[in-house]
């Protein structure tokens, strides 16, 4: 007979079995459009590297709401200033203010997340609420709003002038509220007319010829 050899402890210790790889999970459809999207749109960023010394959205949009106040406030609080007259008769307003949109306009749909945005084929809220969601677009629609209310509260500034009538409450409104200031003006025009016992007409009006 053989003598039993006791048992050691390596021999009693359980073989550690080989770990089991876990399965590969396959991406939502959620995700692997998320992916796919950031792969075919990738975040470009604006202005592009080679011209990164051009002003961001974020330097235009502060630079612009501190530039239109001096004319806001000309208009209202020095409406016969020869100098509010030239450059308020003048083009300089609007062609500033446009030349800010057409440069926020020119960078941001060079931007293909944007073009994405709005290529749904139809004007819904949830388009516009995505590209509106990017700054370059935000900036684009806040200039929108100062370039036409800025030419608003010019043609109120101008048909008063003409007329001789009181604008500033007209273009308080026109400033915070837009439409609401032409409105205001073209009631507050139809009733100083009625009380002076004339017909006040439009500046924009070719003259009546007498």
């Amino acid at each position: 007979r053989r003598a039993r050899v006791p048992p050691t402890a390596a021999s009693v210790a359980p073989r550690a079995r080989p770990a089991r790889s876990r399965p590969l999970t396959t991406p939502s459809r959620g995700t692997r459009g998320a992916l796919l999207r950031a792969r075919v749109v990738p975040d470009l960023g604006f202005p592009p590297p080679d011209l990164a010394f051009l002003p961001t959205p974020s330097q235009v949009f502060d630079l612009e709401n501190v530039a239109i106040f001096p004319f806001w406030g000309a208009m209202m609080f020095a409406p016969d200033n020869k100098v509010t007259k030239a450059v308020m008769s003048s083009y300089l307003v609007p062609f500033l203010t446009g030349a800010v949109y057409v440069y926020l306009v020119w960078f941001s749909f060079h931007d293909p997340r944007i073009i994405e945005s709005f290529s749904t084929g139809k004007p819904d809220l949830e388009a516009l609420a995505k590209g509106f969601s990017y700054e370059w677009c935000m900036a684009v629609g806040w200039a929108h709003f100062i370039a036409m209310d800025l030419f608003v509260g010019r043609w109120v500034y101008l048909d008063a002038q003409k007329n001789r009538v009181f604008a500033i409450h007209s273009l308080l409104l026109t400033l915070f509220f837009g439409p609401t200031g032409a409105v205001s003006h073209v009631l507050t025009r139809g009733v100083t007319g009625l009380i002076r016992g004339e017909k006040l007409n439009d500046v924009m009006l070719p003259a009546e010829e007498k």
